[in-house]
């Protein structure tokens, strides 16, 4: 994936650059202190470098994002009501998914939504629904750390689909 290759590159030379802001020729440079020059540029440097890896990280995610929310509007997670079972349709968009987490270290979370009359039988169908999407994803090649599972219970908001699951990039 050219993505991946750009940020490990990206990665690569911010660490060689780092390393050799941290070298100094100058044998009395143990003694200096952090308001020298050299030291000044090595902090720059040290910065420089640690937002471009978070920006590069930030595209990665928002790039992976962008990629699974096409895949869920063209074929959407969804349940029939009162059922936790993936349908074919939904193994094949979880397995287009898992193809957009390969490569990256971007972690998910997937909420999953359930409703009945009976809050404790809601919350479990939804709870078995996350962990059937988890289930899927791991058989697909994606770590189970980096996958948070999300179950909600008659959700309130009128715009949620509870028979319907989210998938959203987080900060990890």
């Amino acid at each position: 994936m050219k993505l991946t290759s750009s940020v490990y590159g990206i990665a690569s030379i911010a660490a060689v650059v780092l390393m050799t802001a941290g070298c100094n020729s100058d044998d009395t440079a143990s003694t200096t202190t952090a308001t020298t020059p050299g030291n000044s540029l090595q902090s720059s440097i040290v910065a420089t470098a640690s937002s471009a890896v978070s920006s590069v990280r930030d595209n990665v995610q928002q790039t992976v994002q962008d990629a699974i929310n096409k895949i869920l509007v063209a074929a959407p997670i969804s349940f029939d009501p009162g059922s936790s079972d993936l349908g074919t349709t939904d193994t094949v968009t979880l397995k287009a998914v898992a193809a957009a987490l390969q490569g990256n270290d971007t972690k998910i979370e997937v909420t999953t939504y359930a409703q009945d009359s009976n809050v404790a039988a809601a919350k479990t169908l939804a709870e078995a629904r996350g962990d059937n999407i988890a289930a899927e994803l791991e058989a697909d090649g994606i770590d189970k750390s980096r996958i948070t599972v999300k179950s909600d219970a008659n959700p309130s908001d009128p715009q949620v689909d509870p028979d319907q699951a989210k998938i959203t990039v987080v900060d990890g």
